[in-house]
C-alpha cells in the first residue's frame, strides 16, 4: 500500500463537491486505509482558505486522518534541485508546488493532484533522484 500525498487542488475539489467520482473514491480510499498524507505547504494553503469555525474543525479532523510527511532537510535539498531544473527548462511554477512535489518524491508517495504544474515539474525534474 503506497502513501498518497494529497495536494491542495484535490482537497479543495473533494471538499467542495467538485471532484470526479474516480478522484473522490481515491481520496476516500486513502483516508479509509490510512495511506492519505499531508505536508506543511498543503496544510498552509488549506488553513489559509478556512472560512469559519466549522471549516476549521473539518480541516483539523482531516489532518488527524492523514499521515504527516514533514519537509525535512532532504526535502529542502531536493526542492532546490527541482526548482533549478524547472528554471533551466523554462518552467515557471509556484515554489509551494515544487516543495510538495519534492516531498512526495522524497517519501516515494503517490501525489494526487489536479494541478498542471505538477505535470510540468515532473517533466523538468525527471532525472533528479531523491537524496537519502
Amino acid at each position: 500500500m503506497s502513501t498518497r500525498l494529497i495536494d491542495t487542488s484535490v482537497w479543495v475539489s473533494v471538499l467542495r463537491g467538485g471532484a470526479s467520482p474516480t478522484l473522490a473514491k481515491k481520496v476516500e480510499a486513502a483516508l479509509g486505509d490510512g495511506t492519505a498524507a499531508m505536508t506543511e505547504p498543503v496544510w498552509m494553503e488549506l488553513y489559509c482558505g478556512v472560512r469559519g469555525k466549522r471549516d476549521l474543525a473539518r480541516l483539523k479532523n482531516l489532518r488527524k486522518l492523514c499521515q504527516w510527511l514533514p519537509i525535512n532537510d532532504a526535502c529542502w535539498k531536493l526542492s532546490f534541485e527541482v526548482a533549478r531544473a524547472c528554471r533551466e527548462k523554462g518552467v515557471n511554477v509556484p515554489i509551494p508546488d515544487v516543495m510538495i512535489f519534492a516531498c512526495a518524491r522524497h517519501y516515494e508517495a503517490e501525489l494526487l493532484h489536479e494541478d498542471k504544474h505538477f505535470t510540468q515539474i515532473a517533466r523538468a525534474a525527471r532525472a533528479i533522484k531523491p537524496v537519502k
